[in-house]
């Protein structure tokens, strides 16, 4: 018998971590392929696992090895997920098993190199506002300019914290603030408190945050700061290479109390990002003919006139734009050109031409 599809007013503890009418709905769609799954939110992303808050609770949980799936689907920091209980054959209850990510309010993607192609990487979802941190010895407007396009293609709200207000020599502030990126920049002080009642508007009760930045800016202080304890571990930039020590080694959902500073907001604290590629429409539209060219009949399909090919079946049905494939089969000429050769079709040889062999 599948399980009553449980209201958010039956869900207390849910909807203080952001569930609401949307997330039912979601979950209503996904009970269609997996009936009876019960919502939770993913508040931890370690090596091998998940932790997920459920209505009872944070509990750990699994997603299913060998499961063809997209890159995207993967479940990440902030997703919504539908889950099913396991049990051993002795009763004893084992880890949950995440069936579904339910459908996204955004995401917060950066682009990644991976060997010679570029892919995307979710940071998290379903996010409100990114908070970027930095500090006076660490402010470079051009990659902070990187950070807020990326913020903005998420559809959230970027906010640049000035952090180590101590550290600001002359007329830093009124520079940072005059820089002309798209984002408000707020002088705070983390370790000290200074500054932190301009975060107020964006902790309101159910909102979800995500704290960005290179290591040693402080991100964990101002988690354990706006926590109220030290969840979160804490370091500083070496005295060696004048880099920041990795200190949050999981991506991590916490709920922050009420406070003269929030209103119960979610919060997510992220590792150090050394810095941030953007990752555009473009790559978004190469990367999904990429993962529909795993289905072509061929595996040198070079989306042209091949029997079988996926991505013109996709253009025929109106869900690839035929420019972006043209463009996308462009770059891979390109790409061969410069000596990617073995990963790209191999061309027929022209007249009078040896044709390479492969090993």
């Amino acid at each position: 018998m599948t399980a009553e599809l449980p209201a958010p007013s039956d869900l207390p503890t849910l909807t203080a971590f952001g569930y609401g009418e949307a997330q039912a709905q979601a979950l209503a769609a996904a009970r269609e392929t997996f009936p009876g799954v019960l919502p939770a939110r993913v508040s931890r992303v370690e090596r091998n696992g998940y932790r997920l808050r459920t209505e009872a609770g944070e509990q750990e949980a699994v997603w299913p090895g060998g499961r063809r799936h997209k890159l995207l689907d993967v479940p990440v920091i902030g997703d919504w997920v539908g889950y099913s209980v396991a049990e051993s054959p002795e009763g004893a209850q084992q880890a949950l098993r995440i069936e579904a990510v339910l459908a996204r309010q955004n995401t917060f993607i950066r682009s990644v190199q991976k060997g010679r192609r570029t892919q995307p990487q979710v940071l998290a979802a379903n996010v409100d506002t990114v908070f970027v941190m930095t500090s006076p010895e660490e402010w470079d407007t051009e990659r902070l300019e990187r950070y807020v396009q990326a913020v903005q293609l998420s559809q959230a709200q970027p906010v640049i914290l000035l952090n180590k207000l101590d550290l600001a020599q002359g007329d830093l502030l009124e520079r940072a603030q005059a820089a002309g990126l798209d984002a408000p920049v707020l002088p705070i002080a983390a370790e000290s408190g200074q500054g932190l009642d301009a975060l107020r508007p964006y902790l309101a009760a159910g909102k979800t945050v995500a704290l960005i930045g290179s290591s040693g800016m402080g991100k964990s202080t101002l988690t354990n700061r706006l926590l109220g304890e030290a969840a979160a571990a804490t370091g500083s930039l070496s005295d060696f290479s004048g880099e920041g020590r990795h200190t949050t080694t999981w991506r991590t959902l916490y709920r922050l109390p009420v406070s003269e500073v929030s209103g119960g907001a979610l919060l997510i604290d992220n590792p150090g990002l050394r810095d941030i590629a953007v990752w555009d429409e473009e790559g978004a539209a190469f990367w999904a003919i990429e993962e529909l060219a795993a289905e072509c009949r061929f595996s040198r399909c070079t989306h042209g006139r091949e029997p079988g090919c996926a991505v013109r079946a996709a253009v025929l049905r109106g869900e690839l734009d035929e420019e972006m494939v043209g463009a996308y089969r462009e770059a891979q000429g390109d790409q061969a050109g410069a000596g990617n050769r073995a990963e790209r079709p191999e061309r027929p040889a022209r007249r009078g031409e040896k044709r390479s062999r492969r090993r």
